[in-house]
């Protein structure tokens, strides 16, 4: 009997020890800046940079480490720059890490280990503003007993109203505020954009000269969904008056921007710049409001990209060209009724370039290159020249670039898109170039054959 019960013991132990390891493995002791996964022998450090070497990171940093499986095996927080990471007892294999910055519980709705995957959605808490989100992930191959090593730069996914100034408001203006629209509504675990019904509304304050309107405080927005419209909204003693104007080119994430603008009588002048880091330059957007016509034209100051200067015509008289024609030789891809007598009119230079010389692990010296391409196929007398979006990527795709081929043989110099599985350099919402797979919209890094063709977006109104 006393030997059955040593038996009955020794069993039930083991079956303990057995439980223990197996739950061990998904189990995760925080302190320390590390983590402990599992029953491997292998440790992976993690260190996190700016993606802009000018730049520093935002904080806390929320870290996702997922399996070759897609399960997500440990999640861990860096509160400041002075913590080390590390994720130790990991088998040997593949696992792909995902970091946000600059979001916390407080303000963003952050995914559970448990119900975590790459495209969870990272989103605001109701009544919460952006702070300066950053996203940034990469994979990484470990060996049975190995330390490695995980650099993780991170990407700026907004951009900053710096300053917004109202100036000349009547006295019988009790409010005024500003709206843009269409952006993006959140941003998920792998760092692409997600949404497209996105609003930004702040109320501006009024200053002590009794005319002056501001902010208060500098506020982050997520990137535009294609051209964003911009709208002033004034209550007076007769009501709300409203002046929009949309901008001849898409928002993007890692810009600063600064609206400066002047009521004068029944006309709003509008002027506004962006500055973005190291690469992205200055853009300056002018506005002309009155009663009933809006107008403006956007003046791009970029370090490298002269034809993005000068945009002298950004609203055009007359009637829009139609899509699938030509307009002054190049090739119209799209051309949009926005409702208030105006048209927006997408352009695509005449020719293509391809064999591009860069490093293709630097977005440095990739946008040199493409900018310096631009600036020669770009069309003289047309300005607003760059690279297209993902949604403008999008709409050449749902044509069909046979489709826009047919429209081409009809025209005298175009040249037509090439279709056997070729990619086009396009910019992402978070301002990185990629290229675009035709065939299908994936996503991949550019290499030698990726091929350029720009695009710029004029405005038509007729009289």
């Amino acid at each position: 009997m006393k030997k059955t019960n040593e038996l009955l013991l020794s069993t039930l132990l083991l079956a303990c020890v057995a439980l223990f390891t197996a739950c061990s493995k998904t189990v995760i002791e925080e302190g320390d800046g590390g983590s402990t996964i599992g029953n491997g022998n292998s440790t992976l450090n993690v260190i996190t940079r700016s993606g802009d070497n000018d730049a520093e990171l935002s904080y806390p940093i929320n870290l996702y480490v997922f399996n070759s499986s897609s399960e997500c095996i440990a999640v861990q927080t860096l509160s400041t720059s002075e913590e080390d990471l590390s994720f130790q007892g990991l088998p040997a294999g593949t696992y792909s890490v995902y970091a946000i910055g600059g979001a916390d519980d407080t303000r963003y709705t952050l995914p559970s280990q448990s119900e975590a995957t790459p495209t969870s959605l990272i989103s605001l808490q109701e009544g919460k503003t952006h702070e300066d989100l950053m996203a940034g992930h990469n994979t990484v191959v470990i060996g049975h007993d190995e330390t490695n090593q995980l650099t993780l730069s991170l990407s700026r996914m907004v951009s900053m109203l710096k300053t917004i100034e109202v100036k000349m408001i009547p006295d019988d203006v009790s409010a005024v505020s500003i709206s843009i629209t269409p952006l993006r509504e959140a941003v998920q675990l792998n760092g692409e954009a997600y949404g497209e019904t996105g609003v930004f509304t702040l109320s501006l304050t009024e200053q002590s000269d009794g005319h002056t309107w501001k902010n208060t405080l500098s506020e982050y927005i997520l990137p535009s969904v294609g051209n964003a419209t911009i709208t002033i909204k004034m209550t007076r003693n007769d009501g709300i008056r409203s002046y929009s104007y949309t901008c001849a080119e898409p928002l993007l994430a890692n810009y600063k921007i600064n609206i400066d603008a002047t009521y004068t009588g029944s006309t709003f002048n509008m002027t506004g710049t962006m500055t973005g880091a190291t690469w992205a330059g200055e853009r300056t957007i002018t506005f002309e409001f009155d009663e009933e016509n809006v107008s403006g034209n956007e003046e791009n100051n970029e370090n490298e990209n002269e034809n993005n200067n000068d945009n002298e015509n950004a609203v055009i008289n007359g009637a829009a060209p139609e899509e699938g024609t030509a307009y002054q030789g190049c090739y119209v891809l799209s051309s949009t009724d926005q409702g208030d007598g105006s048209s927006l009119v997408t352009l695509m230079t005449p020719t293509q370039m391809s064999g591009l010389n860069y490093d293709a692990n630097d977005q440095t010296s990739i946008r040199t290159a493409v900018e310096t391409a631009i600036n020669t196929i770009a069309v003289s007398g047309i300005s607003g020249w760059r690279l297209p979006t993902r949604e403008e990527m999008d709409v050449i795709r749902s044509i069909g670039a046979g489709n826009i081929n047919v429209n081409i043989s009809y025209l005298n110099g175009i040249t037509p898109l090439s279709t056997n599985s070729a990619c086009y350099f396009y910019t992402k919402d978070n301002g990185q170039i990629s290229s675009y797979l035709l065939s299908n919209g994936n996503d991949f890094e550019p290499d030698d054959k990726t091929k350029l063709r720009a695009v710029t977006t004029l405005t038509f109104k007729e009289d």
